[in-house]
Order: structure tokens, then sequence, then C-alpha cells
């Protein structure tokens, strides 16, 4: 009898060790998971709305004197524009086209390159127009698109993007910043890359869902699965 239990014994110490192997195992994989999405900075889900009224508003980057500003002049249905400058330390600059006194985002579709394209500088006292009247109408359509921009605090080029879904014309041009991501210095970056998987749908603007935390309740090893799913989607070519 003696025997049989020490065997007993023996095989659920083994079994504990399995366990704990495993799980400094998972926690040390998802150190480096983390390590390597770091050079990737994701808002979360902002979801500012500019509607039936004059707005503008800054949202920060990495450090003060680096933020992304939204503005929404508003003039009643079809008349009222909405339009997009960058701030940067040294420089900025927003994807479009345009001359120094008319300037126009460009309306980025999920998968394209941020820093291969046109860049121009927009201002206060010049933003690039997204939508309203005359030519400047790229973001009048009712949907999501992307506006693209890099700025500069001393350390180099960094390129983001910014989610904004449109109502359209018909509903004054309002519109919602979704989120905004952007890459470390000198990091490519697409749009869309960096957005977690339970915000893959457009239609889901809340980030990771109930599902996503419950598997977050598992630990270590759950993380690591939500993590993983995160980094293949955004390494995912377009």
């Amino acid at each position: 009898m003696k025997t049989r239990q020490s065997r007993r014994q023996t095989a659920k110490v083994s079994h504990s060790r399995w366990v704990a192997y495993a799980t400094a195992s998972a926690a040390t994989a998802f150190a480096g998971s983390n390590s390597a999405e770091a050079a990737i900075h994701y808002s979360g889900f902002v979801g500012e709305k500019f509607a039936d009224s004059h707005k503008i508003k800054a949202f920060q980057l990495d450090q003060p004197g680096d933020s992304l500003v939204f503005a929404h002049n508003w003039f009643g249905s079809p008349n009222s524009a909405a339009s997009f400058f960058n701030r940067g330390i040294l420089s900025a600059g927003v994807r479009g086209t345009g001359t120094d006194y008319d300037v126009y985002v460009s309306r980025l579709s999920r998968g394209q390159s941020i820093a291969a394209g046109h860049f121009t500088y927009a201002s206060i006292t010049h933003p690039a127009g997204m939508a309203g009247a005359g030519p400047s109408q790229r973001w009048n359509d009712p949907g999501v698109g992307f506006v693209g921009f890099r700025f500069n605090s001393g350390a180099g080029i960094q390129y983001g993007w910014a989610r904004v879904r449109m109502a359209g014309a018909g509903r004054a041009n309002a519109f919602k910043l979704i989120d905004y991501t952007y890459a470390e210095p000198g990091e490519a970056i697409r749009a869309g890359e960096g957005i977690p998987r339970a915000g893959e749908d457009m239609s889901n603007e809340q980030g990771p869902d109930e599902g996503s935390l419950g598997g977050l309740a598992l630990g270590a090893v759950g993380l690591l699965a939500w993590r993983k799913s995160r980094s293949r989607n955004a390494r995912a070519p377009q």
C-alpha cells in the first residue's frame, strides 16, 4: 500500500511541475510577443463625435507637441465641412494633395502603405479638407476611411493612421474618430495595422469584445493566444 501511495504522489508532483513549466514558458513567450509589438502604438477605442456644431479637438501622440487635430465646421446640411491637420515638434505632414492654400486629405483603404504616397503640410490656418463643398469631397460618402499622417519629434519620421467613420453629406458631414495608431521612427505601417482582432470588422468600434476578455481571464496562456492572434493579423500581407 505504501508503494502504491508513493507512486501516486510522484505522479502528482510531476504533473504540478509540468503545469509550472508550461506557465513559465507561456509567460516568457508573452514577454517576447509584447516586446515584438512595441513598435506600434494603438490608441484604443476613441469614439469622438464631430456633429451638429463647430468643434476642433487635438489628440496627443507620443508627447506634447505631437498631435492629431480634427475639426468640424457646422453650417447645416449639406454645407458643413470636416478637416484635419497634425503637429510634430520638428515637422508634420498629412497624406494628401493640393497646393499651399488648398490641401485635401486622401481617403485611404485598409492595407494601403502610409509612407508610399504624397504628403503635404497642413495647419490650423490651412487645414486639409476632408468633406465639404467644392473639391473637398473625398470624404463626403458615408463609411469608414483612413487618414494617413507622419510626424518628427526629433528621433526620425514616424508614420501613422487614424480611422474615421463618415456620416455623409446628407448628414452635415458629421464624423467619428474611431481610433488611431503610429509606429516607431523608421518603421513602416499600413492603414489598419495594429487594430485588435475584435476591431477588424469595421462595424465593431469597441475594440476587444467580451469573448476576448474572457480569454484574458484564463491567465497568461489565454492572454498569449489573444496577443498572438493580434500579431498575426498585423503582419498579414494586405
